[in-house]
C-alpha cells in the first residue's frame, strides 16, 4: 500500500499528464516499451562456486525462464573476460508468454581474474534489454 503522501503527487502527475496538449492514450500506448519482459538464470553448469583456471576448457549451459510481453524476442548468453571481451555467446529466438530455454557455449578460459556471464533478453524492435540476469566465475592462473 502506498504511503498518503505520495498520493496528491501522484494524483497531480496524472492530471498534469492528462492534461498536455496532444494528449493521446491510443497513440502512446503503441509507442512505449513492453514492460514485464524478464530473463532469470534458474541453473549454471558448471556451478559458480567452481573456480576456472586459465587455458582449461569449458562446456557452459545455462537454463533461462522467461517472460516475454512482445510478440518476439531473443534471449542471449553472453560470456565476458574481466575486460569486458567476448568469449563465447549464444542465442534463442524465443515468442510471446513465458517459457524455458537452455543456452550453451564451449570455450577456453582466457587468462583474466573472472568470467562474467548474462543472459540479457531483447525485445524485439528495442534497442536495450529489457531484462538480464549474470553470474560470475572466479578464474586463477593455471
Amino acid at each position: 500500500m502506498m504511503p498518503t503522501k505520495f498520493l496528491p503527487s501522484l494524483f497531480a502527475a496524472i492530471a498534469v499528464s492528462c492534461l498536455l496538449p496532444g494528449c493521446q492514450l491510443a497513440k502512446q500506448h503503441t509507442d512505449m516499451p513492453q514492460f514485464g519482459s524478464l530473463a532469470q538464470i534458474t541453473s549454471i553448469s558448471p556451478d559458480t562456486t567452481q573456480i576456472l583456471r586459465s587455458g582449461e576448457q569449458v562446456k557452459l549451459k545455462v537454463d533461462v525462464s522467461y517472460v516475454l510481453t512482445a510478440e518476439s524476442g531473443t534471449i542471449k548468453l553472453v560470456v565476458l573476460a574481466a575486460d569486458n571481451s567476448g568469449v563465447a555467446q549464444d542465442v534463442e529466438v524465443i515468442t510471446k508468454g513465458s517459457g524455458k530455454s537452455t543456452l550453451k557455449a564451449e570455450f577456453t578460459v582466457p587468462s583474466t581474474t573472472v568470467i562474467r556471464v548474462f543472459t540479457p533478453l531483447i525485445v524485439q524492435g528495442q534497442n536495450s534489454t529489457s531484462a538480464a540476469d549474470g553470474r560470475t566465475f572466479q578464474v586463477v592462473p593455471n
